[in-house]
């Protein structure tokens, strides 16, 4: 079989550039991979997702680029925006040289450049969640500098519109994670309309022929175990003849007793192979060719900055004078009115949730 296939190669060289049939099968391996990373996506497997997408982007970066298709950096960005996207909610991944750029930030000028293979709409709606979530998942964390940053960064360097900048502003100001704006444009909803964006982009653009090929592979080999395990069961209920039983004039009789005997198992291979030499282990030196600004996977897994920002402000103790004010607006507006407290009363770098906390405490102190 082995000898057959290389003999249709040698043949089909002489008059197919093997260039080209080169081209096709990786034009297969990359439809596959990128088929692969619009699944993990859509099935939240983060993990997954990470390790197909370092495939995907060694065959990207390091093969070219194929003449016949014009698809293939498409992919490559869609594939850039989703490793982003997947990473948004974790503000210690960076994939910018910048440090305080977020991945949902990073994901917003890939997203623009998607606009010619995306639905108007669709994409108009997309690109609200993406400013939105940039700066909620910043507000929800507690870190209100970077938030503030991030809203800087945002009307600086994408068209934000002026109502949802005043809102965005509100929001970073009174440190509100449940304002009713981030309350309608969630990480979810994002999530899932970048699903149906897959699902639109993926239908009659990029073939499976690998997989499918994989798939006629796995069914016929299942189809032939099966036919292969009837055959045998029919075979043991035949009852065998007398002539079967006869050996043949040139078979040597076998001793009964030595049947069930295994032959031993070859520890070493007989077979004499060429004497290892240092200079067979040396690769000769290729460049890598980028093809798109954008790098697919991160640069780093933690902000350095960020995190000493984290750690480095130790958490505050309520004075008197807060407990007076918290007690003085939940008898002006009820308990749980967390929002209108702060902003009737000034508190030093309080959210809501710190309010609910502390009146949490009260209560059980003085039994409120």
């Amino acid at each position: 079989m082995e000898g057959s296939s290389n003999d249709i190669i040698s043949s089909t060289t002489d008059k197919i550039n093997v260039t080209e049939v080169e081209g096709v099968v990786q034009s297969w391996m990359i439809d596959y991979y990128f088929a692969s990373l619009c699944r993990l996506f859509r099935d939240r497997s983060a993990l997954e997702f990470r390790k197909t997408l370092k495939l995907f982007e060694s065959i990207v970066d390091d093969l070219e680029s194929c003449s016949h298709r014009s698809d293939h950096p498409t992919q490559r960005t869609i594939c850039c925006f989703l490793a982003r996207v997947m990473d948004g909610e974790n503000l210690e991944v960076r994939y910018d040289h910048v440090s305080r750029i977020t991945p949902l930030m990073s994901a917003l000028p890939i997203w623009e450049s998607l606009q010619e293979v995306s639905d108007s709409d669709l994409h108009a709606k997309i690109k609200t969640l993406l400013i939105v979530q940039s700066v909620a998942v910043c507000v929800k964390k507690g870190h209100s500098k970077l938030a503030n940053e991030t809203l800087q960064w945002l009307e600086k360097e994408t068209e934000l519109p002026a109502k949802l900048q005043g809102k965005l502003t509100t929001i970073v100001s009174k440190k509100d994670a449940y304002d009713q704006l981030l309350m309608n444009f969630t990480f979810d909803q994002l999530l899932e309309n970048i699903d149906t964006f897959l699902k639109t982009f993926s239908q009659g653009r990029s073939s499976v022929f690998l997989f499918e090929a994989a798939l006629k592979v796995v069914q016929a080999r299942h189809e032939r175990s099966e036919k292969t395990s009837s055959e045998q069961d029919g075979s043991e209920r035949t009852p065998s003849s007398t002539e079967s039983n006869k050996p043949e004039e040139n078979e040597e009789p076998v001793d009964p007793l030595v049947l069930n005997i295994r032959p031993k198992r070859k520890l070493f291979s007989k077979q004499i192979h060429d004497v290892w030499k240092p200079e067979t282990a040396k690769k000769e030196r290729t460049t890598r060719k980028r093809t798109s600004i954008y790098k697919i996977s991160r640069r780093s897994s933690v902000c350095s900055d960020l995190q000493s920002n984290v750690t480095s402000q130790p958490r505050r103790k309520w004075t008197a004078e807060e407990d007076r004010k918290l007690k003085a607006g939940v008898r002006k507006y009820g308990e749980g009115k967390w929002r209108m407290i702060l902003n009737d009363f000034e508190f030093d770098n309080r959210t809501g949730v710190n309010l609910k906390d502390r009146w949490r405490i009260l209560k059980k102190i003085e039994d409120y």
